[in-house]
C-alpha cells in the first residue's frame, strides 16, 4: 500500500511538474512568437473584427519609415474587449502580417523571451498615454526567432505592451525606439519660470536643446508627473511652435531627475533666438 500511495504522489509532482513547464512556455495566446491571433507572421489573412488604428494612439516601438506614401503600413486594432482593458493592434505592410502589438492594464508573460531571446536593450522608452501626455516605461528588447520582441511596463500604472516586430526588408523599414538619455546641450541660453524651476534648471542646456528647431521666440509649458518611487513618469509640452519629437527629448533631458513621489508640477520655457 505504501509502495502505490509513493507512486502517487510521484505521479501527481510529475504532473505538477509538467503544468508548470507548460505554465511558463506558453506565454500570451494571442501574440505568439509564430503570429497574432492565430495569424502567421506573412500571412494576408485578417482577424474578423477590426478597425483602422486611431492616429491618437501611440504605441511603444512602432516606428515607421517609409520612403514614400505607398510605403504607409495599414495598422488596424482587432475588436476585442475584456474585464481587464486589453487591446491588440496589428501592422500589415503589402497586405502581410508583420508586426503585432499586445496592451494590457496588468501582467504579460514574457517568459518565452526571457529563455530564447538574446537580449538587446534595457531601459527607459516612451509609451502609451492619453490626454497628449507621453508615458515613461521600463523596457527590455529581445532579438529572437529573427524578430524583435519589446515588453514595456508602464512606471505609473499597471499598464504593459509586448511588441513582436518583423527586421525590416525591401519596403518594409521600422524605426526602433532607443532608450531615453540625456542629449547634448545648447550654446542658446533659455528663461525657466514655474513651481519645478529649481528642479530642472541645472538641465536647462539640454532642454533647450530640444527647441534648436523650434520657431523662434518660444513660449513652452512642460508638466512633469512622478510615480510612487519619485521616476519621472509623464511628460506633456504645449508650446506655440511645433517640434519634432520634443517630448522624448524633454524626457530624455529629465529622466534622471529625482522628485517627491507621486509629485506633479510644470515649469515654462522662454527662448529668444
Amino acid at each position: 500500500m505504501r509502495s502505490e500511495y509513493r507512486w502517487l504522489g510521484a505521479l501527481v509532482l510529475s504532473c505538477g511538474a509538467l503544468l508548470t513547464t507548460l505554465h511558463a512556455t506558453a506565454g500570451e495566446h494571442w501574440l505568439t512568437p509564430e503570429g497574432a491571433g492565430g495569424i502567421a507572421w506573412g500571412e494576408s489573412a485578417r482577424p474578423e473584427k477590426y478597425a483602422r488604428k486611431a492616429r491618437s494612439v501611440f504605441l511603444a516601438d512602432d516606428g515607421f519609415a517609409g520612403r514614400g506614401p505607398a510605403d504607409a503600413p495599414d495598422d488596424i486594432e482587432v475588436e476585442f474587449r475584456n474585464s481587464i482593458g486589453e487591446r491588440r493592434f496589428m501592422r500589415y505592410v503589402d497586405g502581410a502580417l508583420v508586426d503585432a502589438w499586445l496592451l494590457r492594464r496588468g501582467p504579460i508573460d514574457d517568459s518565452y523571451y526571457v529563455t530564447h531571446g538574446t537580449e538587446e536593450f534595457r531601459g527607459a522608452i516612451t509609451g502609451p498615454a492619453k490626454g497628449g501626455w507621453v508615458a515613461i516605461g521600463d523596457a527590455i528588447s529581445w532579438q529572437v526567432d529573427g524578430r524583435t520582441v519589446l515588453h514595456w511596463r508602464d512606471r505609473l500604472t499597471e499598464t504593459e505592451l509586448l511588441a513582436n516586430r518583423a527586421v525590416p526588408g525591401t519596403r518594409y523599414s521600422a524605426r526602433r525606439p532607443e532608450p531615453l538619455q540625456r542629449g547634448a546641450v545648447s550654446s542658446a541660453k533659455i528663461g525657466i519660470t514655474g513651481d519645478l524651476k529649481k528642479l530642472v534648471k541645472p538641465f536647462s542646456g539640454m532642454l533647450s536643446k530640444c527647441f534648436d528647431s523650434s520657431i523662434k521666440p518660444l513660449r513652452a509649458v512642460v508638466t512633469l508627473r512622478y510615480d510612487r518611487l519619485g521616476r519621472l513618469a509623464r511628460v506633456l509640452v504645449d508650446t506655440d511652435s511645433v517640434t519634432y519629437d520634443v517630448e522624448s527629448c524633454v524626457a530624455g533631458s529629465l529622466l534622471r531627475t529625482g522628485a517627491a513621489p507621486d509629485l506633479e508640477g510644470s515649469f515654462e520655457i522662454y527662448r529668444h533666438k
